[in-house]
């Protein structure tokens, strides 16, 4: 119910505004229909209200549920006919003589509307009428208010008090550790707090239990918060027990407890713990608001008390530990291994792994792999297995209807209570950002980018004040991480996660959803939906993957589609669904796509989303130039090399990946673009650039000047070596902050130009990379003025002490890539408390002596040192010579990673190898 609530949310407020432009002068509509369209917003409204009213019923009957999907279809159909007219007639000129023009051109679409505005309103009257009718038997009974999120305590005890459960020891071990080494040290005698952070059913309880069981405190106490905190039940339960385990159970405090207000319980506690050293465990904290609220009565009383919290919520945790305090720490509970998932699996089955049978092992690693690695999960599915035959068929069958099962079967009422508290704790509109995870393959990464891109596309993102509406997508898939819904992965050394993976379980759970309100409509997988019975399908996602034969489409109702998703094979498609209200087309990875397939894409006149990346076509049609609306367009590794002089015409064009196609004249006319990835070598294109710096919105620019092999020893170039830094130049006056520039094949001369010739760079700068064959023949000078730079990447000849004391003054700098062309004497050199902030470091150069003085890049996490060894070298070096690779980190606990390799160049003989081997065995000191 909730989603249906969720997902028409969006839709709702979408079409308020459309109702509401089209009641504006400029579309002259009819007295009668303007008539109609008014009472259609208000109904709406009304309606959309006693929707979000439902939503927060748990149990709504099934003429709730039946009213609310015709509302949800009336919606939609609402939204297709304001979207129609609105293509085919448009705003009206203010020339008087092109308005009665147009007027008269457009009648057929305003007889059109006016029927349709006249059907929808006796629809929607209709549809109200019947709520009137029934209200006594939608409205919820009396009483039947949500319950309070909280798990039932069987689920913890089912967690925590496991005799078998593995896994456990080395995460307790190392938590104790960390606790009583900040005791030791820089934290002595003061409190230390420890917070637990990970997904549902993790662990985190269980985890919490061993270390409260471990640690020898006399006064202690192991409280549940659940989502709906109750400050005075919190703190009762921490002084009752605080009380009993300090032997003081007869204290005549004790018997007023239960009348004691909040007010009072803090006092008492604090009064209680003052003298005390104490371990608190506070598990299942939802909100940090709730963690203030008992932090007040936990005093600091410097007897080396420790508390500990679990959570699901990165926030929360953070909150609980600020990041500068010392002792505090944040430790996130990873899954079991796969060992110790088999382990705990088939030794609740079988007594031992030892007895599982043979034909069983394939089938328990499928579901093994479904379960990730998550214990709740782990435990459910084998209490499940375990109380049937241990059949292959069976087990095969739990494995392909594992969502079904969650949702309907007893034995897995644990895990869904557990999975459904974070699901039922989301705002409506994440709740709708989850759902549309449905519309991807299983158990796959998905880019940040690519989903957020989508969600803006679809309409579940709105503006916020002071930021983009993509910033604001941004800051939901955040959220969606840091309530551990979605799983962050690629994270770079800024924090910056590009990508996400949803936990198999999770994807189950959401797929039933989805299926359920028709959010998302599968075909050709092995999951749930039923394309046939559905009226309306407002999403696809076509799996071809697992068909050879290719996929009957024909069935399914695209005419309402608003978005398409197909992976795998498609070459047996003959050719798209006719769906003209497509928002999102992304065929991104699929096989088999050609020109057919895009036969028709003019038609799309709603289309902001499309992505033909990685899919190898290699022609974009004449007709992309009717896409009005598209805000994204993706054409990376295609073998796209030309695009049409159309695409110019895409005034909302927003992020275009062109891949390896040219630079195309008219990019001027472009001005919405913030996104730019895209190949500049032909004549053309170099005339084109000029027009970049027309782009004032521009964001990111990523050039490619990969000059063609033939052209390589012309002089066609000698223009661009010029016109590259005056573009910069003049980019400076916008606000781009990110300039990646690839010229491999370019002379010399296109370096010295932007060594010596770049007036003003774009002051504004994170991101800069510039590399190619040749390099810079010293650091450029105009670097040093770019003051945000956090990331940098250049191709130098030789690098001296003067340029590193140059970056050393980018004090944001956190990741630096070099490559020296050039063999130096005198080497890389990093001098004492230098690169203070640098995270990532990559040098990849000839051999030389690099030496990084002890103080330096205290903060280092992550150093990649890569040597070309060439013949002339090597005739030049003695041994000892090359015993020069000296580096001395004074914290190298911030050191994550360290790769050291040697790359032999062409030429190298067996003894040259060997040589190299022996004289740098011993050769790189940390």
């Amino acid at each position: 119910m909730e989603v249906l609530a969720s997902a028409s949310q969006g839709v709702m407020g979408a079409i308020a505004e459309k109702l509401r432009a089209l009641l504006g002068d400029e579309y002259a509509l009819h007295a009668g229909v303007r008539g109609d369209i008014d009472f259609l917003q208000s109904e709406l409204q009304c309606m959309q209200a006693f929707l979000l009213d439902y939503a927060r019923c748990q149990t709504p009957t099934a003429l709730v549920k039946d009213w609310a999907r015709e509302v949800q279809v009336l919606a939609y159909d609402v939204e297709d006919a304001v979207d129609e007219f609105t293509h085919r007639v448009g705003p009206a000129p203010a020339w008087i003589p092109a308005k009665a023009t147009h007027f008269v051109s457009t009648l057929m679409a305003r007889r059109r509307i006016a029927e349709q505005a006249r059907g929808l309103r006796a629809r929607a009257l209709e549809a109200s009428e019947r709520r009137k009718r029934y209200e006594s038997d939608l409205l919820p009974p009396s009483g039947a208010a949500s319950p309070g999120l909280r798990l039932p305590s069987t689920v913890y005890a089912e967690m925590a008090n496991q005799s078998d459960l593995v896994g456990v020891d080395g995460p307790r071990d190392e938590i104790i550790g960390r606790l009583t080494d900040a005791g030791a040290n820089e934290a002595s005698g003061r409190r230390r707090v420890a917070s637990m952070v990970g997904f549902a059913g993790v662990g985190k309880t269980t985890l919490a239990m061993a270390v409260y069981r471990s640690l020898g405190f006399q006064c202690r106490a192991f409280v549940t918060v659940s989502r709906r905190f109750d400050a005075g039940r919190v703190l009762k339960d921490i002084l009752q027990q605080v009380i009993v385990s300090t032997g003081s159970s007869s204290d005549p405090a004790m018997a007023g407890v239960e009348t004691l207000q909040t007010r009072q319980l803090v006092g008492m506690l604090r009064d209680n713990l003052q003298d005390k050293r104490y371990l608190i465990i506070i598990d299942d904290l939802w909100e940090i608001s709730a963690w203030n609220d008992i932090i007040l009565a936990l005093p600091e009383n410097y007897l080396d008390s420790i508390i500990i919290t679990t959570t699901r919520n990165e926030s929360v945790a953070n909150a609980c530990c600020p990041r500068y305090h010392p002792g505090h720490f944040v430790y996130r509970v990873a899954s079991l291994k796969d060992i110790d998932s088999r382990t705990l699996f088939l030794g609740r089955i079988f007594g031992s792994e030892d007895n599982c049978p043979h034909d069983l092992e394939e089938v328990s690693l499928k579901i093994l792999r479904k379960c990730a690695g998550l214990p709740l999960a782990i435990i459910c599915i084998s209490s499940l297995l375990a109380a049937a035959q241990p059949q292959v068929s069976k087990w095969e069958k739990v494995h392909n209807s594992l969502g079904s099962e969650i949702e309907s079967n007893d034995v897995l009422r644990s895990l869904r209570q557990a999975l459904k508290l974070g699901y039922d704790d989301l705002p409506q509109h994440l709740k709708v950002c989850l759902l549309y995870l449905s519309a991807f393959p299983e158990d796959r990464k998905i880019e940040r980018d690519r989903l957020t891109r989508r969600w803006v596309a679809e309409g579940f993102v709105a503006e916020k004040p002071g930021m983009s509406v993509q910033e604001v997508a941004f800051s939901y898939f955040g959220e969606l991480i840091e309530r551990s819904m979605i799983q962050a992965v690629d994270v770079d050394c800024f924090g910056k996660v590009h990508a996400c993976r949803i936990h198999d379980v999770m994807f189950e759970l959401i797929l039933m959803q989805s299926f359920e309100e028709n959010f998302v409509t599968v075909v050709g997988d092995n999951r749930c939906s039923t394309p046939g019975q559905r009226r309306y399908v407002r999403r696809l996602y076509v799996d071809c993957t697992t068909t050879t034969d290719g996929l009957d489409l024909s069935c399914v109702n695209m005419s309402h589609a608003r978005s398409l998703t197909i992976y795998g094979d498609i070459d047996n498609i003959p050719s798209l669904p006719e769906c003209r209200f497509l928002r999102t087309l992304d065929l991104e990875c699929c096989e088999g796509v050609n020109n057919r397939h895009l036969m028709n894409i003019g038609d799309l006149f709603l289309l902001k989303y499309l992505s033909l990346k990685s899919t190898w076509i290699s022609e974009l049609p004449s007709q992309i130039g009717e896409l009005k609306c598209l805000e994204t367009l993706d054409l990376t590794q295609t073998n796209i090399r030309e695009l049409p002089v159309e695409i110019t015409r895409l005034k909302s064009l927003v992020h275009l990946h062109a891949g390896g196609a040219e630079l195309p004249q008219g990019v001027g006319n472009m001005r919405s673009l913030q996104t730019l990835c895209i190949r500049a070598a032909s004549k053309k294109s170099k005339e084109a650039m000029k027009e970049l710096v027309k782009l004032t919105k521009l964001r990111k620019l990523d050039m490619s000047y990969i000059h063609p092999e033939e052209k390589r020893r012309s002089h066609d170039h000698v223009r661009l070596d010029a016109s590259v830094p005056w573009i910069i130049s003049e980019l400076g006056n916008c606000k781009l902050r990110s300039l990646h520039l690839n010229l491999l094949g370019y002379s010399v001369g296109i370096f010295l130009q932007l060594q010596f010739s770049v007036a003003s760079p774009p002051v504004l700068l994170e991101s800069l990379r510039i590399r190619g064959d040749h390099g810079f023949l010293r650091m450029p000078m105009w670097i040093a003025s770019l003051t945000h730079l956090t990331d940098l990447e250049l191709t130098i000849a030789a690098v001296s002490g003067e340029d590193l004391e140059t970056l050393d003054k980018l004090s944001s700098l956190t990741r630096f890539r070099l490559t020296l062309k050039e063999p130096s004497g005198q080497g890389i050199v990093v001098q004492e408390s230098g690169f203070p902030y640098l995270k990532e470091l990559f040098i990849s150069c000839r051999i030389m002596p690099v030496l990084i003085s002890q103080s330096a890049m205290p903060k280092l996490e992550n150093f990649e040192l890569q040597f070309h060894a060439c013949p002339e070298d090597l005739r030049c070096v003695k041994p000892e010579d090359l015993r020069c690779v000296n580096f001395s980190i004074e914290h190298p606990q911030s050191v994550k990673e360290f790769r050291f390799t040697i790359a032999g160049r062409r030429g190298l003989s067996e003894p040259d190898v060997e040589f190299l081997k022996e004289a740098f065995k011993n050769a790189v000191l940390i």
